[in-house]
């Protein structure tokens, strides 16, 4: 078992389990119950008896000696030195891993020519070296003189290695040598005893013979799963005995071998001679080097310092050999099980991923914890989470609502939940700004003092836990307990380093551009060689230029490279060696190019130097946050930073710890690359703004941004552009031929499930490399490389031919082709599904019926598909034949018995698609009349008569009476290639078409009529009729048609339930003589001794209808024959549910000639259009009120436009539906309106007998809100690619900004108000760009408007707001025949406040679905806009054409999984987006799946855990990555699992990942990751981590309102619930904000309402504000009042309650009133003692005047 093939990086180590039989995996899918679960049980523990558990074997002392040399240094001390120790591998370890691990190892990175070998150890030789040290210390003594030491060491004073120089021995390759090097036998060199080589492609298992008598047992382990030599074993997928508690209760046990290689043999480097192939290879990689990425591991066993290269290595890649988990740490683990057994009962904190092994567990001793007193120990927890909760702040709030109204420079920090970091980097920045203006960033010094610090705070205890607290005191001192606990909780991830993000992105930045060598590497002006120095060996000439700006000319020969003597004028490719002498060192020679340039230049020596010293420092700052930052904080922050081109080279192992590596390579710093993109596989529409100087990367972002800053000269960019070869594999020996590799991957067996296993594998890689080829394809397409195929015809017929893919626009070509549809709209809608019916037929994995591999690519309104090449098509009508159906439009339909079969057989039964006869000619005579003249126009008259002279006559004539079959789409095709296998093709239709969209008068529902003609009138924008081309493509979905099915089998099983009676095993059944349809059925009498097996069929369906299920079992569906009639009866029940999805069609002819089945065709269309009634009569009046109710009945209501499509398509209904659900919404909230007012009198009026009440719940919101936007949404991108096919295609900017402009607007600015608002905000740091700015963008010749310019037709007509929503409200009513309520609606409800159009959301939604990429700044939205002149570069706002980074392509894969659509992707490298979802042609892991998913639903968690994890593993086998929806489903299954299991720990580490993997698919923003935070904020919660599970419910609240705006329904629960917990803390006032700000939102349970009031009187109460709390609770008894009446116990308990508050409102008011009395009382009689005192001071003033004059006189 290898370790990266067979160990689940996802699940725990101790919860890992082999595979299962796959017996017992069948029997587990068919019936996933208890007894399912013990069938497998019972064939696991016959396989663990009959097949012991292997041995685990490790290979340990193995070491990799440097490069061989000459044979004087064959045993040279140093080499011997410099060996490369290896930890412990498993014989199943990938060779490959070990030159890739050997690619990140500083000496051997540089190094790609080179083989692999084992070589013998001399034992002797060994010892003599290892004792002869004065002879090493003389020998390391000449290496200094000669500028070489150790190749690891890092205090060295060489640059380069001194194993690939002159003395390096550099052999021919094994391959080239086999074609000379034949012994007397004929036997391979390879294969001698004197040099084994380790195949690139093998594993370590060749070593094993050679290490016979070095083994050394390990003891036993206990497993709870044997373990697997290898994928193939059949070993049990559950290797659990689960008794009735459902716990594990068998167990394995397993002996470790060890298998000594120490002084036995090593792996040593052997060069190898270099070709021109390798020579580009070996440039590139020197390059990559120079980058960015410069090594920095120097071992790959981890060293005992924490803070060393050695764990940092271990953490990040360095200790790792292959695969996602080493055999060191599972090694470990198996050691650890032995003792697991004696274990104490304490507690152990679990390990962070990524953290070092040296770094201890704390162990909390329980018995401590039971000691103290509970509610002390209560009060200091609740004290502690009280002063780590933040306080709420109105700041806060404000930021949060301009981020979800236009203001998205901050999104980031929100959609994270890190508004904290954000009010602090505000606070710092407002408080620097107002003291000296600017912030100054803290440095990285050499000393690394800036992370020593924070070190310190980390590591500076002996025991920490995950986040780096200092928790060992807890567990030394339990008296300090109160302090501990509060120190945990306060260390949330906002400042778990102790440094401030920007400062850790600063530091990032300046170590990656001192990593970063600016060296440049091409291929020279003198390249190739001519021919007189090609047969001398010079294979390539090389231009390398230096830091210092000096310039080198390096010749590449097969034995390495060479300085030469060429200059930029002198070409002379000789060695560069002083005259007279032969001394190779003057010419720099060696083997590895980076060796050579080293000894060339001194400055890249220098710089070499540095980026090796800043790629440790780089790495040991990774670790350090590996070890304090958690998983939602790991990918925040490279998002949030503004420092571009911050990616962090081979050191930067992503989220969750290490489990997932950097997704793409480092991106090229030359040019502006968002670093989100590293961390999402799918480009999302919104980038952080990227800072262009030193002053932007902190404080006040700017409004748009300098793109050339960002873009600097690079001629590797340059090369590598113009050698591009558009997704070719030339190196591969030949184009590859994408069809073969398919559907020989489909035919691979399937016996076992290893082999099921790499089958899935297998064809999941063809499909992924397929659509990676194909979007590159179109690239070249685009950018005009790829010449077309028919050169002469119009640009919109072109097709093209490349790298074995057929590229063709999905545009209506014309009449020649056999279709029914017309127009471009149909085809763009037909091309789209086919690709959907294409990836059905891929999921039914039918064996014998092949499918092409089919991608759709989208870009700027064009539509393109790709598809494989069907062997022998392009090759004449001899190398293939069709077999099913036409191709061209007057060609008679074929019917091949044996392919008819098939599809009867595969599609028939699968799809539910009925068998009909239709007429060879379908077509109508008026339609065939159309294609003759059509060829005529196009095609000269002879070929026309040779074409169709006859055939209208004769053929079509004779046609008439004749008759084909057809089971699927008349323009299906089935051809029988020319490698004999049978392909089906345009498969357009797997389901009838939708009647509601077929006219009255062309026979379908009038339902559309009929809603017009009793209700509202249509608008004007809405047609009168539905007689378009494009709803010819409009048909049912497949789930409506299964919920249809679903209903007519229960109403047969109840009708049969009424008609049998079971008892005593004897069946009667009631015979009525009427015609056999499905309500009358024939009579039939069974043996009561012999009961058949009809009758179990009967008591099945009856069980089904009991338990409530309208399921049929597969055997009842698949039951074809019975001597039983009432089996007959069933078969042709199940024959009736299928349908024909041939009905409706335009230009058809009428098929009752031929219609012999008593007017089958009639039926059909009956059958149809009651499906259609069905849809819009129940399904979508039904969902409407399960939307009204969703508060009670746990739905969770769409957040976003792609949830809203997905639950929709869950029910079986239309996005064209939109509209239809949109006017019954209307029609609920009137009524909402209306039931309220009229409760409300009810309630108001006392003479009133018997009381109206409100309904409990109502209407949400924003379940309009979200329909209209996404039906403008989806009508404005169809307006923009129309827009964009007129415009020229390389100036999309304007179009787009001036359209989403004029969206996202009420109205559009006069010239006076565009000037007022140039003006005012020309002092601002957000100043705008005005129409001399845009100019200056560009050089755009305008022309002089006239119609004959050349210039001005290069341009579209301006287009202002009012055309733009014209042409978007046209589009609304023509697709949804619907009139918008709430967008464009005038200026009059936007003013009053009364505006609900979410401009959010849409400009979210517009961005998506067009593939249009914009800068996070503030946009102004909801105001008025300018719209450009629409000729050129024009000046647009909001949105300006800077603010457009990029427009992506979309693309749609057929493979895809269920439901998914176009997806944005990159033509940069970004692709995998639309390729990481495709559908795992594995069903075992989709039944483990299903059958965890029905364990835990009967809480059997361990089973359920088991499950999930083994679905999980088997996942990873196939995708070779954890990022797919299903392992992310898995991942949720698993956390779950755990959480109920009592398991908390386990829990929030699973959950942890899944946030991680759901916002790696999905991005930040969307309905996954939105149930992902509140996933993990209910684990949070639920494990006491109230500051962590608060964060992540913070930011589920954010995305509500910014996907689906302020009124979305689950707003207000989240509010109440953070104001919950803060009233749980104790912090009264900050819940009491809460409470108020859920009041303010519109909750739809009207209960709720009351419940927020209730608990603010509660506060009130507390802080002793009766008069406000009798507030709150007044208004909580008038809603009981209303929605519940005066006799309820509800009111009744509030109107006690309002009763005691109003009385202590009074004695509160009489207590005031008095104490006010009292205090007015005494402050008078103060002021009439201050009088009285006053008056006596005057009067004693008086007298003493008096006396002084009386003294005055007697003078």
């Amino acid at each position: 078992m290898s370790v990266g093939d067979d160990v689940s990086p996802l699940a725990s180590s101790n919860d890992v389990v082999a595979m299962d039989d796959s017996a017992a995996v069948a029997a587990a899918a068919a019936a996933p119950s208890d007894d399912a679960i013990a069938v497998a049980v019972a064939a696991t523990t016959t396989t663990i008896e009959a097949i012991p558990p292997s041995p685990i074997i490790f290979i340990r002392g193995l070491t990799i000696l440097p490069p061989r040399q000459k044979k004087k240094w064959q045993h040279s001390n140093d080499a011997a030195a410099d060996a490369l120790a290896l930890p412990p591998l498993r014989p199943e370890e990938p060779v490959a891993s070990l030159r890739g691990a050997l690619g990140e190892i500083v000496g051997y990175a540089h190094l790609t020519r080179y083989r692999l070998v084992v070589e013998r150890l001399d034992q002797t030789k060994v010892g003599e070296d290892e004792s002869s040290s004065g002879a090493a210390s003389r020998q390391r003594k000449q290496n200094q003189k000669r500028g070489t030491n150790q190749i690891h060491n890092q205090t060295h004073d060489f640059d380069w290695s001194p194993y690939t120089l002159r003395d390096a021995d550099v052999d021919m390759s094994p391959s080239h040598r086999s074609l000379v090097a034949r012994g007397v036998g004929g036997g391979d060199v390879s294969t001698t005893a004197e040099e084994i080589v380790l195949d690139e492609y093998g594993d370590l298992s060749i070593l094993l013979p050679l290490l016979e008598g070095k083994v050394v047992s390990d003891g036993i382990v206990a497993t709870t799963a044997p373990a697997a030599a290898s994928v193939e074993d059949e070993t049990s997928a559950v290797d659990v005995a689960e008794g009735g508690d459902g716990q594990v209760h068998d167990t394995e046990r397993q002996q470790i071998l060890h298998y000594d290689a120490s002084n036995t043999i090593a792996i040593r480097v052997v060069l190898e001679r270099y070709d021109l192939a390798s020579v580009c290879d070996h440039m590139a990689k020197v390059r990559n080097l120079l980058k960015g990425n410069a090594p920095y591991v120097v071992s790959l066993v981890g060293s005992e310092d924490a803070g060393s290269g050695g764990s940092g290595e271990k953490s990040d890649n360095g200790g790792k050999v292959g695969g996602d988990d080493t055999a060191a740490t599972e090694e470990d683990r198996m050691s650890t099980t032995k003792g697991k057994k004696g274990e104490n009962k304490t507690k152990k904190m679990p390990k962070k991923a990524g953290r070092d092994s040296n770094d201890k567990d704390v162990d909390i001793d329980t018995n401590d914890l039971i000691k103290k007193d509970p509610k002390e120990e209560a009060l200091n927890i609740k004290n502690a989470i009280a002063d780590a909760l933040p306080p709420f702040s109105p700041k806060a709030k404000a930021l949060f609502d301009s981020a979800t109204n236009g203001d998205l420079t901050n999104f980031y920090y929100f959609a994270c939940g890190e508004e904290q970091n954000l009010l602090r980097l505000l606070n710092e920045i407002s408080g620097v700004n107002g003291s000296n203006g600017s912030r100054q960033m803290q440095h990285v010094s050499d000393d690394n003092t800036w992370m020593s610090e924070g070190s310190k705070r980390n590591n500076g205890s002996k025991g920490k836990n995950k986040k780096g607290t200092q928790s060992g005191d807890s567990s030394e001192h339990p008296t300090n307990n109160s302090k501990s606990i509060k120190s945990n909780i306060a260390n949330s991830s906002a400042d778990v380093c102790g440094i401030h993000m920007e400062n850790i992105e600063h530091a990032l930045y300046e170590l990656n551009e001192a990593v970063r060598v600016s060296t440049t590497i091409s291929l020279s002006g003198y390249h190739p060689p001519p021919a007189h120095r090609v047969v001398l060996g010079d294979l390539a000439y090389l231009t390398a230029t230096f830091p210092d700006g000096s310039v080198a000319h390096i010749t590449a020969c097969p034995l390495g490279f060479y300085l030469n003597r060429s200059t930029a004028t002198k070409f002379d490719p000789t060695p560069a060696m002083k005259v007279g002498k032969s001394n190779s060192k003057d010419a720099c020679y060696s083997h590895a190019l980076l060796d050579c340039l080293l000894q060339v230049s001194s400055s890249l020596c220098l710089s070499w130097r540095s980026a090796l010293t800043a790629a440790k420092k780089r790495s040991d700052l990774l670790h350090q946050l590996s070890l304090t930052e958690d998983t939602l904080y790991n990918l925040f922050r490279p998002v949030a930073s503004s420092f571009p081109n911050n990616s962090s080279g081979p050191a930067a192992a992503t989220a969750m710890g290490g489990m997932m590596r950097v997704l793409l390579p480092v991106s090229s710093p030359s040019t502006f690359n968002p670093r989100i993109d590293s961390l999402v596989v799918r480009p999302p529409w919104l980038v952080s703004l990227p800072s262009v100087k030193e002053g932007d990367m902190i404080g006040q972002r700017r409004s748009t941004w300098d793109h050339d800053k960002l873009h600097s000269w690079d001629t590797d960019r340059v090369e590598d552009e113009m050698t591009s070869v558009y997704g070719m594999d030339i190196r591969g020996g030949g184009l590859r031929d994408w069809n073969e590799e398919l559907q020989t991957a489909r035919e691979l067996p399937v016996e076992t499930i290893g082999e099921r296993t790499e089958r899935a594998r297998l064809v999941h890689k063809v499909l992924s490399d397929f659509g990676d080829a194909a979007l590159r394809g179109v690239k070249a397409i685009l950018d005009g490389y790829i010449q077309p195929m028919n050169p002469n015809e119009p640009l919109r017929s072109h097709v093209y031919l490349h790298n074995n893919i057929f590229f063709s626009r999905a545009l209506d070509t014309g009449l020649d082709t056999f279709k029914v549809i017309q127009g471009d709209a149909a085809a763009k809608k037909s091309a789209s599904r086919d690709a959907n019916n294409m990836g059905v037929i891929h999921r039914l994995d039918i064996p014998g019926l092949h499918t092409l591999a089919t991608v759709l690519v989208e870009y700027l309104g064009t539509r393109i598909v790709c598809q494989s090449v069907v062997p022998g098509i392009l090759h004449g009508e001899k190398s293939h034949s069709i077999l099913y159906g036409a191709v061209e439009t007057l060609s008679e339909l074929k019917c091949n018995e044996e392919m008819h079969k098939l599809l009867e057989s595969s599609i028939g039964e699968d799809c539910m698609v009925a068998t009909r006869t239709i007429p060879p000619y379908p077509f109508t005579d008026e339609r065939m009349d159309d294609i003759k003249k059509n060829r005529a126009l196009a095609l000269p008259e002879s070929e026309v008569t040779a074409i169709c002279g006859n055939m209208n006559v004769d053929e079509i004539a004779n046609g008439k009476d004749k008759s084909v079959q057809v089971c699927g789409p008349l323009e299906m095709k089935g051809i029988l290639g020319s490698d004999q296998r049978k392909y089906v093709l345009d498969c357009t239709r797997l389901t009838p078409r939708d009647a509601n969209w077929v006219s009255k008068e062309s026979g379908g529902t009038g339902c559309w009529e009929d809603a017009h003609r009793n209700g509202a009138k249509p608008h004007k924008l809405v047609p009168s009729t539905l007689d378009d081309v494009e709803w010819t493509v409009c048909v049912l979905r497949q789930e409506l048609v299964t919920h249809y099915a679903e209903m007519k089998i229960c109403e047969f099983v109840k009708e049969k339930e009424g008609k049998v009676n079971l008892k005593d095993e004897q069946i009667e059944v009631v015979d009525k003589k009427e015609e056999p349809q499905v309500e009358n059925e024939d009579s039939c009498t069974v043996n009561n001794n012999e009961p058949s097996k009809d009758a179990d069929k009967e008591k099945e369906w009856v069980e089904v209808q009991k338990e409530g299920k309208c399921e049929v079992s597969d055997e009842l569906m698949n039951q074809k024959s019975s001597p039983s009639p009432f089996a007959k009866l069933e078969e042709e029940f199940i024959l009736s549910l299928r349908y024909n999805v041939n009905v409706f069609l335009p230009f058809t002819r009428s098929f009752e000639t031929i219609d012999t089945n008593l007017h089958q065709l009639k039926k059909d269309e009956e059958e149809a259009r009651e499906m259609a009634r069905y849809l819009w009569n129940t399904v979508i009046p039904n969902f409407t009120k399960e939307i009204r109710s969703s508060s009670g009945n746990g739905l969770q209501m769409p957040s976003d436009g792609q949830s809203l499509t997905d639950v929709l398509h869950q029910r079986g209904i239309n996005c064209r539906y939109l509209g239809r659900l949109a006017e019954l919404a209307r029609k609920e909230e009137m009524d909402d309106i209306l039931a309220y007012e009229m409760a409300s009198q009810s309630a108001a009026d006392d003479s009133s007998v018997q009381k109206i009440r409100a309904p409990r719940f109502r209407m949400p919101l924003c379940w309009l809100e979200l329909l209209e936007c996404e039906m403008v949404a989806r009508a404005a991108k169809h307006v923009l690619n129309s827009y964009m096919i007129e415009q020229v295609p390389s100036l999309p900017a304007q179009t787009i900004a001036s359209f989403l402009s004029a969206v996202v607007s009420v109205g559009e600015e006069s010239a006076a108000e565009t000037e007022l608002r140039l003006s005012n905000s020309s002092y601002s740091p957000n100043k705008c760009l005005d129409q001399e700015d845009m100019n200056a963008l560009t050089l755009i010749f305008k022309g002089n408007g006239e119609s004959g310019d050349a210039d001005a037709a290069m341009f579209t007509q301006n287009r202002g707001r009012a055309e733009i929503w014209s042409d978007i409200e046209r589009e609304v009513g023509r697709r949804y025949r619907y009139n918008l309520s709430l967008y464009n609606v005038g200026s009059s409800k936007k003013d009053s406040g009364e505006s609900r159009a979410l401009y959010m959301p849409l400009l979210r939604r517009i961005c998506q679905r067009s593939g249009i990429r914009i800068i996070a700044k503030q946009y102004a939205l909801g105001k008025k806009c300018v719209c450009g002149d629409g000729r050129g570069l024009g000046l647009s706002f909001p949105i300006a054409p800077t603010d457009i980074l990029d427009v992506l392509p979309l693309v749609k894969h057929a493979a895809a999984e269920s439901g998914e659509t176009f997806i944005p992707c990159s033509f940069n490298g970004n692709t995998g987006g639309a390729f990481s979802k495709l559908h795992v042609l594995l069903s075992d892991a989709k039944s483990m799946y299903e059958i965890g998913q029905g364990s835990l639903s009967r809480r059997n968690f361990s089973a359920a855990l088991v499950y999930a994890q083994e679905a999980s593993a088997m996942y990873q086998r196939v995708l070779e990555t954890p990022i797919h929806p299903q392992i992310s489903k898995c991942l949720r299954l698993i956390a779950t699992a755990h959480f109920h299991n009592d398991e908390p720990d386990l829990a929030l580490a699973v959950a942890a990942k899944y946030l991680a993997v759901t916002i790696t698919l999905y991005g930040f923003d969307s309905a996954e990751v939105l149930i992902a935070h509140l996933t993990v904020a209910d684990m949070l919660l639920g494990t006491g981590k109230i500051v962590d599970g608060l964060k992540h419910v913070r930011a589920a609240h954010f995305l509500m309102a910014f996907m689906a705006g302020k009124h979305y329904a689950s707003i207000a629960g989240q509010l109440y619930r953070l104001g919950s917990h803060y009233y749980d803390a104790g912090k009264l006032k900050d819940a009491l904000h809460y409470f108020d700000l859920a009041a303010s939102e519109r909750s739809e349970d009207r209960m709720f309402d009351c419940l927020i009031a209730r608990n603010s009187a509660g506060i009130l109460v507390r802080l002793n504000q009766f008069k406000l709390a009798f507030e709150y609770e007044k208004k909580a008894y008038q809603l009981y009042t209303i929605y519940l009446g005066k006799e309820h116990d509800a009111t009744k308990a509030c109107s006690t309650t309002l009763l005691t508050i109003m009385q202590r409102a009074v004695e509160q008011e009489k207590i005031s009133l008095h104490k006010e009395k009292e205090r007015v009382e005494e402050n008078a009689a103060e002021a009439v003692a201050h009088q009285i005192i006053a008056d006596e001071e005057v009067e004693e003033a008086k007298a003493k005047k008096k006396k002084k004059a009386k003294k005055k006189g007697k003078k």
